[in-house]
C-alpha cells in the first residue's frame, strides 16, 4: 500500500536534500503519511527538518551497518504536518557491512506500511548504498542542474538504474528526472532542458524548480519552504512538483505492490556507478 522511492543522482549538489525536505513537506501537507529516510551522511535532510541522529542511537544506516534494532527505533517527528524523518548517521563511513542489498528493503518492509509515500535521500558517491537503496524502491526521481555536467550526471545515473533494474528487477516504475535551480534566460540551461527531453521523452521528466534564494533561507531556519516561506516561487514550484510526482507514480492510488526483489544478490557492490 506504499509507495517507496529514491532521490538520487550520481552527481552531488544537484538538490536531492532540498527536494526529499520540500516535496514530503508539501505532501504531508496535504495529508498524505510521509517518511522520509536520510541516508546521506552529511544529513543535509534532517538538518532541513532540524533533526539530527543522537550518538549511539538508531539511525537510517544502522541497517547497513549490520547492527542489531528496528529501523523504526529511529524514528523522530518533524513539525512539518504528515511528516516523520529518520536521521543518518552523520559519522557513516559509506561501508556495508550488511553483504545483502536487500538489507535496506527488509529493515524498512515493517515501517513503510505506515505511510503513503516513504522518501529516500541517497548520497551520491556511495555506489552499494545506491543499490540498497534502489533495491527498497518503487521508483526514482532524479534532481539535476541544468548545466553540461548535470546532463553527464543524470546519463550516468540512468545507466546505472537501468543495470540494477535488469538485475536485480528494482525500482521499476522507472525514474523522473527534475531540473533544479531553474534560469531560462541562459541559453545553456535551455539547451541542457532541450537534451534532457530529447534523451528521456515527456514521460521520463517531471516539472522543476526556478532559483529562488528562499529555498537556502528555509534551509537557514531548518523548516521546508511550505512553512517558512509559502509564497515564495519555489514553495509553489515545489507543489506543481508534488502534483506531477503524485501522477507519475501513482501515490493516491494506493495500489498494493509486490514484496523486495528477489533478484540475484552476489556480486551488487560491483555495480558500475560512474
Amino acid at each position: 500500500m506504499t509507495r517507496v522511492l529514491s532521490i538520487a543522482n550520481c552527481k552531488g549538489g544537484t538538490g536531492k536534500s532540498t527536494t526529499a525536505v520540500n516535496l514530503a513537506a508539501e505532501l504531508g501537507g496535504r495529508g498524505h503519511r510521509i517518511l522520509v529516510v536520510d541516508l546521506d551522511p552529511q544529513g543535509h535532510a534532517g538538518l532541513g527538518f532540524g533533526i539530527t541522529a543522537d550518538p549511539g542511537a538508531p539511525n537510517a544506516h544502522t541497517p547497513l551497518r549490520g547492527r542489531r534494532g528496528a529501523l523504526g527505533d529511529g524514528l523522530r517527528a518533524t513539525a512539518a504536518d504528515g511528516v516523520d524523518l529518520i536521521p543518518a548517521d552523520r559519522h557513516f563511513d559509506g561501508q556495508i557491512v550488511a553483504g545483502d542489498p536487500r538489507c535496506l528493503a527488509e529493515a524498512l518492509g515493517p515501517l513503510a506500511a505506515g505511510y503513503d509515500l516513504v522518501l529516500l535521500d541517497v548520497p551520491p558517491s556511495a555506489a552499494a548504498l545506491a543499490v540498497c537503496a534502489l533495491m527498497a524502491s518503487d521508483g526514482v526521481i532524479v534532481p539535476t542542474t541544468l548545466d553540461p555536467l548535470g546532463l553527464e550526471g543524470v546519463r550516468q545515473f540512468a545507466r546505472a538504474y537501468h543495470d540494477v533494474m535488469l538485475r536485480f528487477d528494482a525500482a521499476r516504475l522507472g525514474l523522473a528526472v527534475a531540473p533544479m535551480r531553474i534560469d531560462l534566460r541562459t541559453n545553456v540551461e535551455r539547451g541542457v532542458l532541450g537534451r534532457l527531453r530529447t534523451d528521456f521523452g515527456p514521460g521520463q521528466m517531471v516539472r522543476g524548480i526556478r532559483t529562488d534564494v528562499a529555498v537556502s533561507e528555509a534551509f537557514a531556519l531548518r523548516r521546508p519552504l511550505r512553512g517558512a516561506r509559502p509564497r515564495s516561487r519555489a514553495a509553489e514550484d515545489f507543489a506543481a512538483l508534488a502534483d506531477d510526482v503524485v501522477r507519475r507514480f501513482q501515490i493516491d492510488q494506493r495500489a498494493a505492490l509486490p514484496g523486495p526483489p528477489r533478484g540475484r544478490a552476489e556480486g551488487f557492490s560491483q555495480v558500475i556507478w560512474a
